[in-house]
């Protein structure tokens, strides 16, 4: 039995330790941003910020979808089919794991009995985790472009999300469309944003400009990081050889 263990742990396991322990932290995450949020309803006695948790439940969808697109991908025979059809579901909901960032919106309205210090503490707590959830579940889909397409292939991917991600999150925010209406109101939708494309205004150009930016730059952060955390564990191999 334990010998059986330890196989399925070498097998199994270990080759995906760090995206299991990533995933254990988000969950975490998730569940200390759920009981900051039970703490702020016995305080307030309101549900003024229910809307967190429907937000934080929309920020996992994209990585459990970006988990399917990995498993299309390890299919040689049918990605050139799969993979972009599940990309295009994944990334018409991506925009939901950092969109909880633009919730910092809601601290202008304050309420007396909760202090500012706290309703910004929770915000953070779920818009950090959202925006983590976003950057682990857009690794994913880029180490699959780059394997299946090549390493230039799998940054214009990066950059292309990015940008639309700032689209997705304005529209979200400022139009309060949601993913939904792609699916249900597919033709209306479309003139819509036909309308706004040509009729650009300040407002959309900066936002969708500095937010894109922001999250491009927080990927390519994380990204490097994981690089420089892989170079020091290959120094101290070399130096232990």
């Amino acid at each position: 039995m334990v010998e059986q263990l330890k196989q399925f742990y070498v097998n199994q396991v270990k080759p995906f330790r760090f995206r299991l322990t990533i995933i254990g932290l988000l969950a975490g995450a998730s569940l200390v941003s759920i009981v900051l949020f039970q703490v702020r309803v016995k305080i307030s006695g309101t549900l003024d910020f229910a809307f967190l948790i429907w937000n934080l439940f929309l920020a996992w969808l994209p990585l459990g979808m970006s988990y399917i697109a990995s498993s299309f991908a390890r299919q040689r025979r049918y990605v050139a089919l799969t993979l972009p059809l599940a990309t295009i579901l994944w990334l018409l909901f991506f925009p939901n794991a950092p969109y909880i960032l633009t919730d910092l919106f809601h601290l202008r309205h304050q309420i007396k009995d909760v202090p500012l210090w706290y309703d910004t503490l929770l915000i953070n707590w779920f818009a950090w985790t959202g925006v983590l959830l976003g950057v682990f579940s857009l690794f994913i889909m880029h180490d699959i472009v780059r394997r299946s397409f090549g390493r230039m292939a799998g940054w214009l991917f990066v950059l292309s999300v990015s940008a639309l991600c700032g689209v997705g999150i304005y529209i979200g925010r400022f139009l309060r469309w949601n993913s939904w209406d792609v699916i249900l109101h597919p033709f209306e939708r479309m003139r819509e944003m036909l309308y706004y494309a040509s009729h650009p205004s300040m407002q959309s150009v900066i936002f969708i400009s500095v937010f894109s930016t922001l999250f491009a730059f927080i990927y390519i952060t994380t990204y490097s990081f994981g690089l420089l955390f892989q170079e020091h564990a290959q120094s101290i191999s070399q130096d232990n050889t």
